[in-house]
């Protein structure tokens, strides 16, 4: 990758550059190191799925005797969990039914009832992909954390093919794209190398976006972050 620098440390403060203060030609020196790639990709057999259990994408139906203000329909989240009226989050992505149940009744009890008889039947599966393709909700996945001038910062859980890292262009379209003074020109990409120590490189996503340069993979606890442009007065 021709357009980037490299640095030791945590995360810094970008600090703005005054007019006509910073070149904007990243310099040339050594890369970040590898990514960190979850175990499908580095040759492991995958573990089975177990269809039973609930996944992203998937819808489920509860049943709350003793409350009926809190029967309905909830998504299972990007980040594995439902979202209940005064009870929040509650994490059920890996859970068959039983468990389920009881995870939503322990976490029930805990925050506004004495006592909670909890159903859940899942209503619809996340869509399956055609026939002889893994589906999304099964496929592998690579967390990452998106900041800065994007429409959804936080952490994201991004499917990816199982051969391949994916690109940190790629997983900014995948959540949403950029916002709209973003400078992607100068997008950092934070990494923790085999030492624990976290490195930070600036990437051209710009060129990437025009075809003028290679999407630079990103791995498994990666920070991107994504600076405003600086206006001056």
């Amino acid at each position: 990758m021709g357009q980037h620098f490299f640095k030791s440390g945590i995360l810094a403060t970008v600090i703005p550059c005054m007019i006509g203060g910073c070149s904007n030609s990243p310099q040339e020196q050594d890369p970040l190191p590898p990514p960190a790639l979850i175990a499908q990709m580095q040759g492991e057999a995958p573990k089975p799925v177990n269809i039973m259990v609930f996944a992203p994408g998937d819808t489920l139906e509860l049943f709350v005797k003793e409350d009926v203000t809190l029967n309905g329909s909830y998504q299972v989240r990007e980040g594995g969990y439902i979202v209940i009226p005064r009870a929040g989050r509650i994490q059920v992505a890996g859970l068959d039914r039983n468990m389920a149940e009881a995870r939503v009744k322990e976490i029930l009890e805990k925050t506004q009832l004495a006592v909670a008889t909890v159903l859940v039947e899942r209503t619809s599966k996340f869509p399956v992909s055609a026939p002889g393709t893994t589906p999304i909700a099964a496929m592998p996945k690579v967390m990452v954390f998106i900041t800065g001038a994007v429409p959804r910062s936080g952490v994201h859980h991004i499917p990816v093919n199982g051969t391949r890292p994916i690109g940190a262009y790629e997983a900014l379209l995948i959540t949403g794209g950029t916002g709209k003074f973003a400078r992607e020109d100068r997008v950092e990409i934070y990494r923790t190398d085999a030492q624990g120590k976290r490195q930070r490189a600036v990437f051209d996503l710009k060129a990437v976006r025009q075809g003028a340069a290679e999407d630079p993979p990103i791995g498994e606890g990666d920070i991107i972050h994504v600076p405003e442009k600086v206006f001056g007065f």
